[in-house]
């Protein structure tokens, strides 16, 4: 992690060396490194305390505690290009050249065409959802929502129930993640796992953990 850490600082000094100073601000955080934004952005991102947070063992993010939810530096910097948009319409973002902590808005790819085609993309066969891990669920006033589940080492886990299809399976490839690495299927094989998806499906698993070893002391001691 360290050596990708140092691989990240370089890549930024090699990134602003190549820009005009008054194009962009240096927005520090913790790990000892900096994140990249264009100026127009800089008063309101400096506002909020940013953490280096790993999200892969070599890929790590610019996040922020906002309002009671932690939120990556890219979906804030689209949030503020957009008008009329929230962090929630960020979900699958990626970075052209690759470095996380390179947030102009000319470097973010929001992947609406994409997730646009595997919407209206027909369900597998014998499937509820196009996506592993999630299934189409009905409530008693007939509106449609998204449970979503994984099978682990320990047994098969729910994910929790979402309102959007895309997002479960999100947080399904994020569970994914966690449990086998590089090894998973991924419903989004060509996206980091993201921030928010991965403090979702960590809090599930440790969760089906714990009361899985409620369960087991309890059957010990009867």
């Amino acid at each position: 992690m360290t050596d990708y850490v140092d691989w990240i600082r370089r890549q930024i000094s090699a990134q602003t060396d190549s820009l005009a100073p008054d194009d962009f601000a240096m927005i520090p955080t913790t790990r000892g490194l900096s994140a990249i934004v264009d100026r127009q952005f800089s008063d309101v991102v400096s506002q909020y305390r940013w953490f280096a947070v790993r999200a892969q063992p070599e890929h790590i993010y610019a996040v922020a505690d906002i309002e009671g939810r932690r939120i990556a530096l890219p979906r804030l910097v689209l949030t503020l290009a957009s008008l009329g948009k929230n962090v929630d319409d960020f979900k699958h973002v990626s970075f052209k050249n690759k470095i996380s902590f390179d947030c102009r808005l000319s470097n973010l790819e929001y992947r609406v065409g994409r997730q646009a085609v595997m919407r209206n993309r027909k369900p597998k066969r014998n499937t509820s959802s196009q996506y592993k891990g999630v299934m189409r669920a009905k409530r008693t006033d007939g509106s449609i929502y998204w449970r979503g589940q994984i099978k682990g080492n320990d047994g098969t886990m729910s994910l929790g129930s979402f309102e959007d299809e895309v997002w479960a399976a999100t947080v399904y490839d994020a569970a994914a993640y966690l449990l086998f690495g590089g090894a998973g299927y991924s419903n989004f094989p060509d996206q980091a796992p993201s921030i928010e998806a991965l403090d979702i499906a960590r809090a599930r698993i440790e969760r089906f953990r714990n009361r899985r070893r409620l369960k087991n002391g309890s059957a010990e001691t009867s």
